[in-house]
């Protein structure tokens, strides 16, 4: 298995088409025509029931920041010469190839998935090849094939079949040979033993490495077009011009998305357990929170066996701080479990040395989840056993509990630091 560059000391997920896409995305981001739209998009937002509560006023600049981003991304990723993997979606901005990228967000990025996003014509043939760091391999690989791309959402309905995939797959799919490399051919017609089968027109072909642990990587992958298709142009004009005419219905589907997600959660509560489809295969719960100054919620969690489990922080737009900077995420790897295997968390505004601590960032209101994927065979959406405990309490009855994980100021610096170190292993 060969890649271009030298697979050595090329950073993994820094493709050729990933730095033209970064250095492109900057670039169209000083255009003036495009600050006025998001300008007047921002005052459009401001005016709604979200964004005139003191923490959605807060974060909006922040999110319309990470949809623009986003949907630039996107527009570049349609028009690329050649259709290539772009590692777009992530709330975190990232510090390398010379240069600062903001986030690049949308809904509900889950800071442990390195999301990779490649457009396609659906009556043409590929192939992927791509290898695992076998000693540092992600919990899972999630592989699915979708009919048309990101710059245009599907209505918003979470029901309607067409969010089913096209095709799915997981690492446990693939034939994968004794160096970590894999080959996945795409096309109207089997070609391999592993094989996702197309439909005409356009698709997106969608990758996510499920870390649970920062010390994992993400897979090595290029995609090869297999029938002889002439390179496309790549004009950023062009691309600024899709970018302007796109970014209004864009914003306006992801600043909505709240209100429908889960039947609009607010206060503090959370859902019952629910399944998922396609390579993401596995269970999700959702919460709100609202709390005062004193108040906490507690949430007791089963991993029940699951390869990746991961809790998340997001603003009332459903947009993650950053990763880098608060402990607003956590996963496996990063959880401290109870006697009995469970894994307790503590959602508050104060850090009061709870090891499982998770950082609302000020904000009076907000949005999380809770992920359950690669579970054990005949595991079931069980809600009592997934989610043991969900309470909100005082701050004073956290210092109480006896059996709760504790850390020392010390050690919660040495935890945020190593957040930075594990989350900058994405770019080595």
């Amino acid at each position: 298995m060969t890649f271009a560059g030298d697979p050595d000391t090329r950073p993994v997920l820094a493709t050729p088409a990933q730095i033209l896409a970064e250095e492109t995305l900057l670039q169209l981001l000083d255009d003036p025509a495009l600050k006025n739209v998001r300008a007047e998009l921002y005052a459009e937002l401001a005016a709604t029931p979200r964004g005139q509560t003191k923490s959605g006023a807060a974060t909006l600049d922040e999110a319309m920041s990470q949809w623009t981003n986003s949907l630039v991304m996107a527009e570049i990723g349609n028009f690329l010469p050649t259709p290539a993997p772009v590692w777009g979606t992530d709330d975190t901005p990232r510090e390398w190839l010379g240069h600062t990228l903001p986030g690049v967000g949308t809904s509900g990025d889950n800071p442990d998935a390195l999301y990779r996003t490649t457009f396609l014509e659906g009556d043409r043939r590929y192939e992927v090849v791509g290898q695992f760091d076998l000693a540092r391999r992600p919990a899972q690989l999630n592989i699915e094939l979708h009919r048309g791309n990101k710059v245009s959402p599907p209505p918003i309905d979470l029901n309607k079949s067409d969010l089913t995939p096209l095709a799915s797959i997981t690492d446990r799919d693939l034939q994968i040979a004794a160096d970590g490399s894999f080959r996945i051919t795409i096309g109207p017609e089997p070609e391999s033993p592993v094989h996702l089968l197309s439909a005409p027109g356009r698709l997106t072909l969608g990758s996510r490495d499920m870390l649970a642990d920062w010390d994992q990587r993400p897979s090595r992958m290029e995609l090869r077009p297999l029938d002889d298709v002439p390179p496309g142009t790549f004009d950023p004009a062009e691309i600024g011009k899709a970018a302007l005419r796109d970014l209004p219905p864009y914003v306006r589907f992801w600043a909505k998305f709240p209100e429908l997600w889960f039947g609009g959660l607010k206060g503090n509560k959370i859902t019952p357990a629910q399944g998922r489809n396609g390579s993401m295969a596995g269970f999700m719960a959702a919460l709100s929170w609202d709390l005062a100054a004193d108040q906490a919620i507690i949430v007791t969690t089963d991993p029940i066996g699951a390869a990746y489990t991961g809790f998340q922080m997001m603003d009332p737009w459903m947009i993650s701080a950053n990763g880098k900077q608060a402990q607003v995420s956590l996963n496996r790897g990063q959880t401290a479990p109870n006697p009995d295997g469970t894994f307790t968390f503590v959602l508050s505004h104060e850090d009061r040395g709870v090891a499982n601590w998770l950082d609302t960032t000020g904000l009076a209101e907000g949005l999380g989840l809770i992920r359950w994927q690669a579970a054990p065979a005949g595991a079931t959406i069980d809600t009592s056993t997934l989610v043991r405990e969900f309470k909100v309490v005082s701050l004073s009855e956290v210092d109480a509990l006896p059996d709760l994980p504790r850390v020392t100021p010390e050690q919660r610096a040495a935890q945020l630091a190593a957040r930075v170190e594990g989350y900058n292993k994405r770019t080595l």
